[in-house]
């Protein structure tokens, strides 16, 4: 029991330093200080940087799938998915965070091939479920989808992930204004505003 509360501290704490620091910013030490536990008990629970990567990647998928069916389960209409997705990444903004993504996508030279590979898988996951998200928003007549669907998650993911390391530089204004277009593109803002009778 202790172990496995050791281990879900370790993938915590090193989460919160890949997407603050990036990949090649952080190590086992770093965990170990933050923790106040020696870096042989992160070794313990993770063997080498790449088997706590594939675990994190793996992590990050199953938190976004439950995600989804919770979703799914309540039957949101695409709009409101949309509008939960857009928080998820509103709150790396606000927490001072890349996406793994993101970072993944940067470093990804430094990264190893274990943990690129499992970066896919959850890169895969979010554009499917962006692009049923569109496609069945799209048939609703309540988004307005520019080319296809899946081409259309490409580009709203893009924008997203551009929008977080913009912010590092440029502040976060930066996100809120590439996030507002992908809005206003999609037909969202209109809604609101006619929801609010503006």
């Amino acid at each position: 029991m202790v172990r496995q509360g050791t281990r879900q501290r370790i993938l915590e704490v090193a989460e919160d330093l890949l997407q603050h620091r990036g990949w090649a910013g952080f190590s086992y030490q770093h965990i170990a200080e933050r923790l106040g536990i020696r870096s042989a008990a992160v070794h313990y629970h993770f063997p080498s940087k790449t088997d706590l990567g594939v675990a994190l990647l793996r992590r990050y998928r199953s938190s976004f799938n439950w995600w989804c069916e919770q979703l799914r389960q309540r039957q949101a209409p695409p709009e409101v998915c949309l509008e939960g997705f857009f928080a998820l990444e509103r709150r790396y903004m606000d927490e001072g965070k890349v996406c793994p993504l993101g970072v993944l996508g940067v470093e990804a030279e430094g990264v190893p091939a274990a943990v690129r590979d499992e970066a896919r898988l959850l890169a895969g996951d979010v554009l499917r479920w962006l692009g049923r998200v569109l496609e069945q928003g799209e048939a609703q007549g309540v988004l307005h989808v520019a080319g296809t669907p899946a081409s259309h998650a490409l580009a709203l993911m893009s924008s997203l992930q551009a929008g977080l390391q913009l912010a590092r530089t440029l502040g976060p204004e930066a996100f809120y204004t590439l996030l507002e277009q992908q809005r206003e593109q999609l037909g969202l803002s209109r809604r609101r505003r006619a929801a609010l009778g503006g």
